[in-house]
């Protein structure tokens, strides 16, 4: 299953289930005050499902601002309050392991480089 939603063009998500188990969502552009939201309505409607891991794309954002950093740490509240394992993937983008480093984001967040499929159940 693959599902597109782009409300502001400066934010592409996207949507996969590589697995039952398992959801990954991409995004590419800006996450910023005017896209956040956008990301945080989508992530909160994917834990709805409650999937076993959650992986959240980032190595093609551009742009990382402080109310996208709030809805990652919101994400990783929400998914340890399900038992959702989750992972954020940021690429080799200096600018988005700064971004979260300088926050302290990097600390409270499980964050790898790239992406493993997870194994069909």
């Amino acid at each position: 299953m693959n599902a597109l939603r782009n409300r502001h063009p400066a934010l592409r998500l996207r949507t996969t289930w590589p697995a039952p188990h398992a959801v990954v969502v991409t995004a590419r552009g800006d996450l910023d005050a005017v896209t956040a939201p956008d990301l945080a309505a989508l992530v909160s409607d994917r834990l709805w499902a409650r999937p076993e891991r959650l992986v959240l794309d980032l190595s093609e954002v551009d742009f990382l601002g402080v109310a996208g950093i709030r809805v990652l740490l919101h994400t990783a509240l929400q998914a340890e309050q399900q038992d959702t394992d989750l992972l954020v993937i940021t690429g080799t983008n200096p600018l988005i392991r700064r971004a979260l480093q300088v926050t302290g984001a990097d600390q409270r967040l499980p964050l790898a480089v790239e992406r493993r499929e997870p194994a069909p159940a």
